[in-house]
Formats: C-alpha cells, structure tokens, sequence
C-alpha cells in the first residue's frame, strides 16, 4: 500500500508539473511567432498574444474575433496572470505594451518578460 500510495503522490506531482511545463513551452513559442508574424506581415494581419478566458491564444487580427487563432487552454493546476493582449509591430517587432507575466503551478512560478525592444526572456 505504502509503494501505491508514494507512486500516486509522485504521479500526481509529475503530472502537474508536466503541465506547467508544457504550457511555459507554448506561452513562449505563441509570443515568438506572433511577434515573427508581425515583422514578416503574415497575411498583411496585426499579430499578437492575449488571455481569452482561460485560453492563452496567439492571433491575427484581433484577440476578440480573430481572423487567425490557436488557441491552449490551461490546464487545470495552471495559473497565469499579467498577460493582457500584447501586439507586434512590423516594423521591428516591439510590442504594444511592456508585459510581465506570471505563469505557476505545483509550487513553481516562471516570469516572462516582453521588453519594450520587443525582447522576450523567462526566468
């Protein structure tokens, strides 16, 4: 019983670390492309990064009715919070607005920040 229990215990925490882990992934990987689509002008769009809900979703054209989206859903366990709809210029790829974002769960937080030179970095 004592083995069952520990592999439940241990189980449960890789699981929710896996998922902050897998959306750390994609949250950086949608503001790269979005801030990429933006200085290639993907589709002559405006592209950008937003919090819908409980959706982090990378569009074109706007975050509320989007011409192009992908959309993740966060999982349960995941928190966010200071993510507010950040676009890219196309010029050199800055964004609208300087962002610092918080991403946690199972006891971890990463903090991402969007510099105002279109930088991007996660500690």
């Amino acid at each position: 019983m004592i083995i069952i229990s520990s592999a439940t215990v241990f189980g449960s925490r890789w699981y929710l670390q896996n998922n902050l882990e897998s959306t750390k992934n994609i949250l950086n990987s949608s503001l790269i492309k979005a801030q990429s689509y933006a200085m290639f002008k993907k589709n002559n769009l405006t592209w950008g990064v937003c919090l819908n809900g409980n959706t982090i979703r990378m569009f074109g054209g706007s975050c509320g009715s989007p011409t192009i989206k992908e959309d993740y859903v966060l999982p349960i366990g995941v928190a966010i919070s200071g993510l507010s709809t950040v676009t890219f210029s196309s010029l050199g790829g800055e964004p609208n607005t300087v962002q610092n974002i918080n991403l946690s769960g199972n006891n971890k937080t990463y903090n991402f920040i969007v510099n105002m030179a279109g930088g991007i970095s996660v500690n």
